[in-house]
């Protein structure tokens, strides 16, 4: 991939489809199928369905990618099956947090995500439908809704959300406010809501509008995080704390570089913002995230049944720590080499970030395997 190819080639657009639907997207529902009945307090309402969901999002994913790169037809046929496992999940969820007793910021904003996560997938098959030529409008006029809602709409306010459980849960430190919470929730929420406004009216003044609003919402939310780290207990720089150094130094670059585009309208500022926020942000608090989960799940439900009977292994014996700060190494490094190569334009200088990473994949896939072989 050319780090300076024009935002509308769509082998850049089918690799953000890839990184976005096939890890971001497929680890969130992943980490929520385990995580949404805690936060909620209540059990899926049908949780067989998450059997199914992987089925449908890789298969849209495999269709739609064939059409970014092959045969553009397939785009519809891909998003529509993709549509379908957002929709199950959506569905399922809303019905999930129905049942709870449970009503705070944390479960609203869970609930705002689902809808801004559907008004984003339905507008992007709207797209492929205009990139196929059924519908007579440009896809590009409904482009701000489509990557605004998901990215912003869905992705960062869910993560917004559950951080506000993790991080506690995870770091040693007090949990914020269910009151402080929603300050920053329902404002990046508006800010969404008057993006999706935009492409029909007052386009200028509600896209700025909404840039301000958002703007101050991830300002309250830094400050929630702040408040968060700083009240920790203990301080211990494990791979999840290293993660999330990385990953929230990242955001707050990536936060700065794109208020700066919207203020000078410098393109390379949008491109390292966005490199940033995808590959530093949401790379690694995913993976951050998953060293603590995966192995506690692995020990909940294979090992805790044993305890009375046989000597079980304790939970951090569980995750290959060597590994696993490989991998963080090969990651790090590899952002810093691929975004200096975005920032300077030099193709070579990126393509060797990117085989770092593609090294801390490689690495993170083998530590992953090695937790979930469990031997009895």
């Amino acid at each position: 991939m050319d780090p300076q190819s024009d935002f509308k080639d769509f082998h850049l657009i089918g690799w953000v489809h890839l990184y976005m639907l096939g890890f971001v997207m497929m680890a969130i529902f992943a980490a929520m199928a385990q995580l949404g009945p805690i936060v909620v307090e209540s059990n899926h309402a049908y949780v067989k369905v998450f059997h199914y969901l992987h089925i449908l999002l890789t298969s849209g994913l495999l269709l739609m990618l064939f059409g970014f790169f092959q045969e553009i037809t397939f785009l519809l046929f891909g998003g529509v099956l993709v549509l379908l496992a957002m929709l199950i999940y959506a569905i399922e969820f809303l019905f999930t947090i129905r049942k709870s007793r449970r009503k705070t910021s944390i479960t609203k904003a869970m609930k705002m995500s689902n809808f801004f996560l559907l008004l984003g997938i339905t507008t992007g098959l709207v797209m492929a439908a205009a990139f196929n030529g059924h519908i007579n409008i440009n896809p590009h006029d409904i482009l701000n809704i489509h990557t605004f809602g998901l990215v912003v709409g869905f992705v960062i306010l869910l993560i917004m959300g559950i951080s506000i459980i993790l991080i506690p849960m995870f770091g040693s430190s007090k949990r914020i406010s269910d009151n402080e919470f929603s300050n920053s929730f329902i404002t990046i929420a508006l800010g969404v809501i008057v993006m999706m406004f935009s492409p029909f009216f007052y386009t200028e003044i509600l896209e700025n509008l909404s840039y301000a609003i958002t703007t101050l919402a991830i300002l309250l939310y830094l400050y929630q995080l702040y408040k968060m780290t700083s009240s920790r207990a203990r301080v211990k720089h494990d791979i999840w704390a290293k993660s999330m150094y990385v990953a929230f130094t990242s955001f707050i670059f990536a936060f700065l570089l794109l208020l700066s585009f919207i203020v000078n309208g410098d393109e390379i500022l949008l491109r390292v913002g966005m490199w940033l926020m995808f590959v530093g942000f949401f790379g690694f608090v995913i993976i951050g995230n998953f060293y603590k989960i995966i192995p506690f799940l692995v020990w909940f439900h294979i090992y805790s049944p044993l305890i009375e009977e046989r000597a079980v292994p304790m939970l951090h014996e569980l995750l290959p720590n060597r590994l696993a700060h490989l991998q963080w190494f090969f990651s790090l490094c590899g952002l810093l080499l691929s975004t200096l190569g975005v920032l300077l334009k030099d193709r070579e200088i990126f393509t060797g970030g990117v085989v770092l990473l593609t090294l801390g994949a490689l690495i993170f896939f083998i530590t992953i395997e090695k937790v979930l072989k469990v031997k009895i």
